[in-house]
């Protein structure tokens, strides 16, 4: 059996977790970098990009593809803004840290960081289990953490700022395990700092701290007040100086249900969840096939032991609890970032219990029932595509069919990528969501056709230099995919639009990309190749829909 032939003694379980380090960081990064090149990654990656691109260039989280998911442009009508800053929507500090990784590796730096920060947690992981447990039961845990959908799924999704969680957090408790001050105090100040919601997560952790480690009791008060301190300055103080996406947007997506409809911050919000206990019963329960599965899933790779530990629902208790309150169609998807506010107590919780319990594997039943239960958690990690990182192998979609060969994966990916390099590097660009990554690393890119124009600092309005598009991307997942069809529409329509008015001429036109410059002069060829692209991607979409 295969526990019976993990490493006993320190030194090789030491070398066998290794070993699965670096295969996880080659495997998962390998395939960051081939969603990145075969356009398969999307919005997010070219937003992160962009904002730490402009922090190493003096304009501090600036964005404008941020700017486009504000709550002006989005409910006002108002055009993208230069100088715009993502603090408005989420308070990322650590971001700063990276620029000079994306100054030197460009497009590529986001993925080693992301797949890094997640390797390097999995280590970190492992340290702790070896403080209560021996290496061999250790170095299985920490396998799991590599096997699960929890973190394949956020490791391979568009770069986030949540990716440096597990890292902090294990960090945070291997000081405690260790009685390190200064590694406790290091992480726990940075905790918060990840985002403005992080500190709901730290929050968990000092509660954990004064209840189950009794030596650490006033630290873990300090790590408390802290955590409340940081998220109610953050987002009551800090954040509504950038702009009012906090009340206007994210709690309207995540907590409307409470505030009646109404604006409010993070205080409103708790106020009205203390006024109706009722409703938030209901919404923690509601649906419930889909709050079992969530639950299911995230203790299935350690054969459920999560839940019969003290710890891991003390250590996941109020992220879990926001989780399971809120609303909204990824709060209980497993494969996206968010569960990692949860991943770091669910694996430590399980540590924890297992310390009283060390010779646990010498139980053959329970063995067979981890390894099975680890077996089917890796398997349906892997039938879910996380993030079309692997439809070169599984479709898209079965019925109706949709996949996408390899070989033409690639192709679009060298065809992009040489009508990318002809655009100069300070022009601006209106560019389609997949294409949005690899054209980040300038000061103005907008979402196309959502935007295509946007507000300069002194307040004039400008259209972007440059708009590219590539219709038969969207038209290939359309069948299967409504917003897909809906972009491939609308960014035919606008295309024919700008083009008609005479302010856009054809640049590039073949079959695969179109490229059109304003101001530009359209040769009689590119012309007749435009209207011919135009008219058959509509004939493509009129099929489709009958």
């Amino acid at each position: 059996m295969v526990f019976h032939l993990l490493p006993k003694h320190n030194l090789q379980a030491s070398c066998f977790v290794k070993r699965w380090l670096i295969g996880f960081f080659l495997v998962v990064f390998c395939l960051q970098i081939f969603r990145i090149f075969t356009l398969n990654a999307t919005y997010d990656q070219g937003l992160f990009l962009q904002e730490i691109w402009n922090i190493s260039k003096g304009r501090l989280f600036e964005s404008t593809l941020a700017s486009e998911l504000s709550a002006k442009v989005l409910f006002e009508n108002d055009v993208p803004t230069i100088g715009y800053r993502h603090l408005a929507q989420h308070f990322t500090p650590l971001l700063i840290i990276w620029t000079p990784l994306v100054q030197l590796l460009g497009v590529w730096s986001l993925p080693l960081i992301q797949v890094g920060l997640i390797t390097f947690a999995g280590w970190t992981l492992f340290l702790l289990g070896k403080e209560y447990l021996p290496p061999s039961l250790a170095a299985w845990i920490t396998c799991s953490f590599f096997t699960t959908a929890t973190v394949i799924g956020p490791a391979l999704e568009n770069f986030h700022d949540l990716c440096a969680i597990p890292l902090l957090t294990f960090g945070l408790l291997l000081g405690i395990s260790r009685n390190n001050k200064p590694l406790y105090l290091i992480n726990a100040l940075l905790i918060p700092l990840v985002r403005e919601d992080v500190g709901l997560l730290s929050f968990s952790i000092g509660l954990w701290m004064m209840i189950r480690r009794p030596g650490w009791r006033s630290l873990g008060c300090g790590l408390c007040l802290y955590s409340v301190i940081a998220v109610l300055i953050i987002t009551n103080t800090l954040m509504p100086i950038f702009g009012s996406e906090l009340t206007d947007r994210f709690m309207q997506e995540r907590f409307s249900q409470y505030l009646d409809g109404q604006k409010g911050g993070t205080l409103d919000v708790l106020y009205a969840m203390l006024s109706n206990p009722n409703l938030v019963i209901k919404e923690i329960f509601t649906p419930f096939g889909s709050t079992f599965r969530f639950l299911l899933t995230l203790a299935l790779p350690l054969a459920f032991m999560p839940w019969l530990s003290v710890d891991s629902w003390l250590l996941v208790l109020v992220p879990l609890f926001v989780a399971l309150s809120s609303q909204g169609g990824n709060a209980l998807e497993v494969s996206l970032r968010f569960v990692l506010y949860l991943v770091p107590g669910i694996f430590a919780g399980t540590i924890f219990w297992l310390r009283h319990r060390p010779n646990i594997l010498k139980y053959s039943l329970f063995s067979r029932f981890w390894k099975i239960c680890l077996i089917f958690a890796f398997a349906f990690a892997l039938i879910g595509n996380p993030h079309r990182s692997l439809s070169f192998i599984i479709p898209d979609s079965i019925s109706p069919w949709v996949h996408i060969p390899i070989q033409k994966q690639i192709k679009r990916g060298f065809d992009a990528r040489r009508v990318i390099n002809a655009i100069p590097s300070n022009a601006s660009v209106a560019a389609e969501t997949h294409l949005i990554p690899q054209l980040a690393m300038r000061r103005i890119l907008l979402r196309f056709p959502e935007n295509y124009t946007y507000q300069d600092l002194e307040g004039k309005i400008n259209s972007v230099d440059f708009i590219i598009s590539q219709p038969g991307f969207n038209i290939d997942y359309s069948p299967a995919f409504g917003h897909h069809s809906r972009w491939a529409i609308n960014s035919l329509e606008r295309l024919e639009e700008l083009y008609s008015s005479g302010e856009y001429g054809i640049i590039y036109c073949n079959s695969k990309m179109l490229l059109l410059g304003r101001g530009h002069e359209t040769k009689p060829l590119l012309k007749e190749c435009f209207l011919n692209e135009v008219s058959k991607a509509r004939k493509s979409l009129d099929y489709l829909e009958e």
